[in-house]
C-alpha cells in the first residue's frame, strides 16, 4: 500500500541509487561496499524527523485547557496513574525528540516550577544517558513537588543548575499549557536567549502567541493536541499511556494515534 511516508522513503532511496551510480561511473567502477555506502546515507535521515508516523490532525480530539485538567484529573485518580508516570514518558520522549531535531550541540534545559519544568529535567536524564552535553537552568525558585523530584536525581547524577545558559540547542520547559501570555522576569530573559538557537518545546511554546515567545524548531505536545496549538507546525505527539478507557469518561475517541510508535508528527 502506498503511504507517504513509503513515497518519502521511495524518493530517498532514488536519490541515494543516483548518487551511487555517480559514485561508480565517477571512480571508473571502483564500487565501494553498496550497502554500507547506502547506509551511510540513509541512516541520518531515519534518525531524524522525517519518517516519524505520522497521524492528521482532524483525526484527534484537540483539547481545551479544561478538558486535559480533566484528563490528568482521570489519570490520577479513577486509574492510578501517577504525575511521575505521566512525566516519565514525557520526558523520554521528549528527549527523543530532541535527538531527532537536534543530534548535536549542547543542550541547555529551560525549566520553570511547575510540570512542565518536571518534564524538561526528566528529559534531561534521558539525554545524559544518551551522550549529550546536557545542562538546566532554572527559572523559578518555586517548584513543585514533582519538579524538585527531577531536579534531586540529576543533582545525585552531579548534574546542577547552572546560572546563565550556554548551549546550541534550547529545550523550552518553561510553562506548559495552563499559562498563557506575555513573559515576565526570568522566564521572558531565558525566552528572549533561545533566538538564534534550535528550540524544542514541551507542551506549548513559552509565551505563544505574545511578543518575546519561544519560536520552537519543534513542538512535543502530550496525549492529545490542545486547541491553542492549531495551526502550529511541526507538531509532534507523544504518548503518555492514557487508556483508551479514560478518553470514554470523557466522550472522546482519539483512535489508535500510536499504533505505529509512541511520538508521532501531527500532519495540518
Amino acid at each position: 500500500m502506498r503511504t507517504e511516508a513509503t513515497s518519502r522513503l521511495a524518493k530517498l532511496l532514488r536519490e541515494v541509487a543516483d548518487a551511487h551510480h555517480d559514485a561508480f561511473i565517477a571512480t571508473g567502477g571502483e564500487d565501494p561496499e553498496w550497502p554500507l555506502w547506502y547506509a551511510a546515507r540513509v541512516m541520518p535521515h531515519l534518525a531524524g524527523t522525517e519518517f516519524l508516523p505520522s497521524v492528521p490532525a482532524d483525526s484527534l480530539p484537540w483539547l481545551t485547557v479544561e478538558q486535559m485538567a480533566e484528563a490528568d484529573r482521570l489519570a490520577i485518580e479513577e486509574f492510578g496513574i501517577t504525575l511521575l508516570q505521566m512525566m516519565e514518558h514525557a520526558g523520554s520522549a521528549l528527549a527523543e525528540l530532541v535527538m531527532r531535531v537536534a543530534p548535536e550541540g549542547r543542550v541547555t534545559v529551560l525549566a520553570g516550577g511547575g510540570n512542565n519544568g518536571g518534564g524538561g529535567l526528566c528529559a534531561a536524564r534521558h539525554l545524559v544517558a544518551r551522550g549529550r552535553d546536557v545542562e538546566i537552568v532554572l527559572a523559578s525558585d518555586h517548584l513543585g513537588e514533582a519538579t524538585r523530584h527531577h531536579l534531586a536525581t540529576l543533582a545525585a547524577m552531579g548534574i546542577m543548575p547552572s546560572e546563565h545558559p550556554t548551549g546550541d540547542v534550547a529545550v523550552d520547559a518553561l510553562v506548559g499549557y495552563g499559562l498563557t501570555g506575555a513573559l515576565h522576569g526570568v522566564a521572558a530573559d531565558l525566552a528572549s536567549w533561545t533566538n538564534g538557537r534550535t528550540s524544542v518545546s514541551l507542551d506549548f511554546p513559552s509565551g505563544f502567541g505574545f511578543e518575546g515567545a519561544v519560536r520552537p524548531a519543534a513542538t512535543l505536545t502530550l496525549a492529545l493536541p490542545k486547541e491553542s496549538l492549531r495551526g502550529l507546525s511541526p507538531l509532534y505527539l507523544a504518548d503518555l499511556g492514557l487508556p483508551a478507557a479514560l478518553w470514554e469518561r470523557m466522550g472522546l475517541d482519539p483512535g489508535t494515534p500510536f499504533v505505529e510508535g509512541r511520538l508521532v508528527r501531527v500532519e495540518p
